[in-house]
């Protein structure tokens, strides 16, 4: 494909050149794909994983100038000039990758009222944060724009959905992030679960460092919040000694407020007939990155948002970091502010 592309735009008109063209775009590609797979899933295939993500992009933008290309010939009943053409290519890619870019590191800040039948005497206000991914690709500066957000809301609490890092502890600690992090406070405490990434073979440090930030790791624990709200946080899924969501409420006082957090939302069914009044989590990133943003609808209980379901009230955010490639594509960084009332 990325063979194709490149001959439609530079057009070389010798043997040779053709050759050389496909040669090198086939030795590119092959040594990025060497160069990731010597470090599987790490950081070396991430870079590899950004070189195939903006060819993607130029398919896109290839088919969205095809198309246009078609119509405007259609409409004005003239061919457009194969220099306007490529020249528009340009700009619709740069504008793709562009956009992706803006929406990893422009964070939004979305509300949700949430309202329960139990007794709760005044509103309390939640900060959802998930999927940081603290690594080599969101660092400081995001920190910082993340605590600047947050402070500005004025919540009670904080609470992390896991994958705090991405993978260990090592771009954390060799660029400072600590003195930042720690930045990150509310009232009633900052919390957080660890995700899959967490759960690395380095969750060990990852929750040291995260503890050692002022954040309470609660995995498979629970905390009242002004003895008004009970908070439930469980391990991910790839933790081998993650227990049941009923294990982990056996105690609950019926008559106040659950709330429950953990990384992923795969085991909604789980919550069925428990009592909890609202479940967080991240995980999905939402997709990321069309096509993904509509694919995984197919797959997952709940890819993105707000949904009532088993008697119990569902939040999954698309997350404030990104992963492994600094892209989103039909999806924005985001963070949540949760107002939690009562009905009575």
């Amino acid at each position: 494909m990325s063979s194709i592309i490149f001959y439609w735009l530079i057009k070389p008109k010798q043997s040779l050149g053709k050759i050389l063209l496909v040669f090198s775009v086939f030795l590119i590609n092959n040594l990025f794909l060497i160069y990731g797979l010597s470090e599987f899933w790490r950081e070396r295939f991430h870079v590899y994983l950004v070189v195939s993500i903006l060819q993607g992009f130029m398919f896109y933008a290839g088919l969205i100038t095809a198309v246009i290309a078609v119509v405007y010939a259609q409409f004005f009943r003239q061919k457009p000039r194969p220099v306007t053409i490529r020249a528009f290519a340009i700009v619709v890619y740069t504008s793709i990758v562009g956009l992706a870019v803006f929406n990893a590191y422009s964070p939004v800040v979305n509300r949700l009222t949430v309202t329960t039948d139990k007794v709760l005497d005044k509103p309390m206000e939640i900060a959802l944060v998930s999927d940081t991914h603290l690594g080599r690709w969101f660092g400081n500066r995001q920190i910082d724009k993340m605590v600047e957000l947050i402070d500005a809301q004025s919540p009670d609490v904080v609470v992390i959905a896991g994958d705090v890092m991405n993978d260990s502890t090592d771009a954390y600690e060799k660029t400072n992030m600590h003195e930042h992090l720690s930045k990150l406070r509310a009232p009633l405490g900052v919390y957080a679960t660890l995700g899959n990434h967490d759960y690395s073979g380095n969750e060990v440090a990852i929750a040291k460092a995260v503890e050692r930030a002022g954040i309470q790791v609660i995995d498979n624990k629970s905390v009242w919040l002004d003895d008004a709200v009970l908070l439930v946080g469980r391990s991910d899924v790839t933790d081998p000694a993650r227990p049941a969501a009923a294990d982990l409420l056996t105690r609950v006082e019926s008559n106040k407020p659950v709330v429950f957090l953990e990384h992923s939302p795969d085991a909604l069914e789980e919550i069925q007939g428990l009592p909890v009044d609202l479940h967080l989590s991240g995980h999905t990133h939402g997709g990321q990155i069309f096509p993904l943003t509509v694919l995984l609808k197919w797959f997952t209980p709940l890819v993105y948002g707000y949904k009532q379901m088993y008697d119990t009230q569902f939040l999954v955010t698309s997350g404030y970091g990104m992963g492994a490639v600094p892209f989103r594509l039909g999806t924005r960084s985001e963070i949540w502010m949760i107002t939690l009332q009562s009905a009575l």
